[in-house]
């Protein structure tokens, strides 16, 4: 009996050795699973605001060296961060026309080869050609109603050839139920046959030439409206812009005479647009001209046939009527056959008169559109005409000087380089004129300097007798949420030099201050991590508890915050893998 009293102990004891082994092992292997964190407490005391920024020192203002013209740099007479007086010769230029103007008298030789061209081939006479000149040309709207005349008169034309073929077409009706003659007609019937034939042909090689004429003359007709459309709106563009140059011209007070040049140039700028567009209208015009001339022969050469056609068939019907009406009542016969030739006599003039007004037609569009085509070179001839003049009267020859006192700072063309209108060829610091340093900081830092304040220069390696003090806080044009700290430099800089700024010594106590690097931050705003220890039968347990925080300022190392704390607790600062909130953690003096 004690023996298995004994065993049962010792059975019991083993179990519990093991048990304790195995919940020791288990802590352990647990403990070292878990991230492990360095932590810091809480503590209070003083922060030293400091804003730090670099950036290059640039010239507050400077004057750029520019020419109105392309031309070709033979000399630079001046070096970098040379002192320049007014007057100073700064570069020499080649002695040749500028690109513009050589561009320029290109364009009139070639206006004035197609000016007289057009005169040529319009076949107007000197009077016509200097009343156009003159400008004294018909209106748009007398055009339009020219053409609109000579349309209705085909129209009008047209209807009465209708007519009169219904007329023939009638009596030839009569005279065959009237009809009864037993003559041979055969011939006259199978001369009727070969005129159908014929005028059939005939009047699908017009079908055929109307489809290929009908698009092109459609295409031209909506080209003349589009070069009078453009040639309206370029006269409109040219009012405006010499109204504008005159009142520029006319302006005496200078802040208005600079309104008056923006006007000016915009003018100017929507004048030379729809001169552009006039070309294009122009050229469109052009050739739709020269495709309906290369159609117009073939198509009235295809009317004229389909009309002698008809007209053989219609004398070919009355033949065949007459003889028909051998043995039919001769006053009946004899009557409609007067009747008949009355009616064919006047289709005959009908048709006559409808190929006058077509005629007429093509004189009125081709005179119209030589007008507009004339007018349109000379105008454009004119224009260049006055472009040169103008290129030769601003030309600015062969020497450039400085207009202001200053130091250069740039130059950023060299000999022979091509330098294009308005392109900077030189930036001069004008003399008593101040040097800026600016950087970008957060709405935050900004808050923390104020104008006047003295900055610390970090970087000046050379000891040189340069000094900054903040002159301006303003927006960041590149991101709108931070601002521009601007300091005026002083001493011994120059455009281009780099430093380095510390600005603001305030100390100030705060009653909360942790690690910057303890503070993170998610979409629902910053936070910190702080330790919460839990008692358990195998010793304490660690979790990372968020806390919500508001950052009152930083410096280089440490920031004040406010936030649900007591001033105690320890503050995750660094770990060794991403922990969420919660999360059960080791201690790094573990």
């Amino acid at each position: 009996m004690t023996d298995r009293k004994d065993k049962i102990k010792n059975i019991t004891i083993i179990f519990l050795l093991v048990m304790l082994i195995l919940t020791f092992f288990s802590n352990t292997i647990m403990n070292y699973s878990l991230v492990e964190v360095s932590t810091q407490q809480v503590t209070s005391g003083q922060i030293t605001s400091k804003v730090r920024g670099s950036g290059s020192v640039e010239a507050s203002e400077s004057y750029s060296v520019t020419i109105e013209e392309t031309r070709k740099i033979a000399t630079v007479n001046v070096k970098k961060d040379a002192e320049v007086a007014t007057g100073d010769l700064l570069f020499t230029l080649e002695d040749t026309d500028s690109d513009e103007l050589d561009t320029a008298k290109k364009s009139l030789n070639e206006a004035q080869a197609a000016y007289e061209s057009a005169v040529l081939t319009a076949g107007i006479t000197v009077a016509e050609r200097q009343s156009i000149e003159a400008g004294k040309g018909s209106s748009l709207t007398q055009k339009q109603n020219e053409i609109a005349a000579a349309n209705q008169r085909v129209k009008d034309a047209q209807a009465a050839v209708d007519a009169a073929q219904a007329s023939v077409d009638k009596i030839k009706a009569q005279i065959d139920a009237v009809s009864n003659s037993t003559a041979d007609t055969t011939a006259e019937e199978k001369a009727v046959l070969d005129a159908e034939k014929k005028n059939s042909e005939a009047q699908d090689s017009l079908t055929s030439a109307e489809s290929a004429y009908t698009p092109v003359k459609s295409a031209y007709d909506a080209a003349l409206s589009g070069l009078q459309s453009a040639q309206s709106a370029y006269d409109e563009a040219v009012a405006e812009y010499n109204a504008a140059k005159k009142a520029y011209n006319d302006e005496t007070d200078a802040t208005k005479k600079a309104s008056k040049k923006d006007a000016m140039d915009a003018a100017e700028l929507a004048m030379n647009k729809a001169k552009r567009q006039l070309d294009t209208a122009q050229s469109t015009f052009n050739t739709c001209q020269a495709n309906l001339n290369k159609v117009q022969g073939s198509y009235d050469s295809a009317k004229s046939a389909a009309t002698d056609s008809k007209n053989a068939l219609s004398n070919a019907n009355y033949n065949l009527s007459v003889k028909k009406l051998t043995g039919t009542n001769t006053a009946e016969a004899n009557n409609l056959q007067a009747q008949l030739n009355t009616a064919t006599a006047a289709l005959t003039d009908a048709n006559t008169a409808l190929t006058s007004a077509t005629n007429d037609q093509k004189k009125v569009t081709d005179k119209i559109s030589g007008e507009v085509t004339i007018a349109s070179a000379y105008k454009t001839m004119t224009d260049l005409q006055e472009e040169v003049e103008k290129l030769q009267a601003k030309s600015i020859g062969t020497e450039i000087t400085s207009p202001i006192s200053g130091t250069v700072t740039d130059i950023s063309v060299t000999a022979g380089t091509t330098v294009n209108a308005n392109d900077v060829m030189m930036t001069i610091q004008p003399e008593n004129k101040a040097y800026v340093l600016q950087f970008s900081v957060t709405e935050n830092q900004a808050k923390k300097v104020r104008v006047g304040d003295t900055a610390e220069i970090l970087n000046n390696w050379y000891g040189n007798d340069v000094s900054a003090v903040v002159s301006a806080i303003r927006k960041d044009p590149q991101n709108r949420s931070n601002s521009m700290i601007i300091c005026e430099m002083k001493g011994d800089v120059s455009v281009g030099d780099s430093y380095t700024l510390s600005i603001g010594e305030q100390s100030s106590n705060y009653d909360t201050i942790v690690p910057t690097s303890a503070i993170r931050e998610d979409s629902n705003g910053k936070f910190i991590l702080i330790i919460e220890s839990k008692s358990t039968p195998l010793g304490n347990r660690y979790y990372a508890r968020r806390v919500d925080v508001d950052v009152i300022t930083s410096d280089d190392t440490k920031s004040a915050v406010t936030g649900a704390l007591e001033g105690y607790e320890y503050v995750i600062t660094t770990t060794t893998k991403p922990i969420k909130e919660n999360e059960q953690v080791r201690l790094a003096s573990e």
